[in-house]
């Protein structure tokens, strides 16, 4: 008794197809590949983004303790230096923050002895620039803390249509040393 195995199932065996399917897979990357590239961007935007958000948590945490210490001739930064400070600190470590696109970076220092901004696009402090401030802080009602806050607009690099600028904020906060 011989077998009957259709043509199909004969074709699959030999490894020749019956249907002409060259074309397929060149159809099915296409369609995939929009996705893969969405899917890689924002895979790069977000480690972008999450980059900078760690080094302006270090600028302005090494801006807020150098504001609490006094030095050995027992003088401490005044406010204007340390938003001076903190900006300039972005450059060092912030992805994608050059030397030219720091003064987009806000920096806010509020303290006892007196509170002051370095406003995004000015190159100069407003407030009480020259204060202490953890000066007074070991009054009754005075703040016991420096916080030093960091605004900036952070334009990802890589084009995805549902990301647009993201405004990230850091904020470090210091016990003063009572004085």
């Amino acid at each position: 008794m011989t077998l009957y195995v259709p043509e199909w199932v004969r074709a699959q065996g030999s490894g020749r197809r019956l249907v002409d399917e060259q074309g397929a897979s060149a159809v099915e990357f296409a369609l995939v590949l929009p996705v893969l590239i969405l899917v890689i961007g924002a895979i790069i935007d977000f480690g972008f983004i999450f980059a900078q958000q760690i080094s302006f948590n270090t600028s302005v945490r090494d801006a807020a303790r150098a504001g609490v210490v006094t030095s050995v001739s027992g003088s401490g930064l005044t406010c204007g230096q340390i938003a001076t400070q903190a900006r300039n600190a972005t450059v060092n470590g912030a992805v994608g923050v050059t030397s030219s696109t720091k003064v987009k970076v806000k920096i806010d220092v509020v303290g006892a002895g007196g509170s002051c901004s370095l406003p995004a696009g000015s190159a100069s402090v407003s407030g009480a620039q020259s204060s202490a401030p953890c000066t007074g802080s070991a009054a009754a009602t005075a703040p016991k803390s420096l916080q030093v806050k960091l605004t900036y607009a952070s334009a990802p690099p890589f084009p995805v249509p549902f990301m647009g600028t993201v405004t990230l904020a850091s904020k470090g906060d210091f016990q003063c040393e009572y004085s």
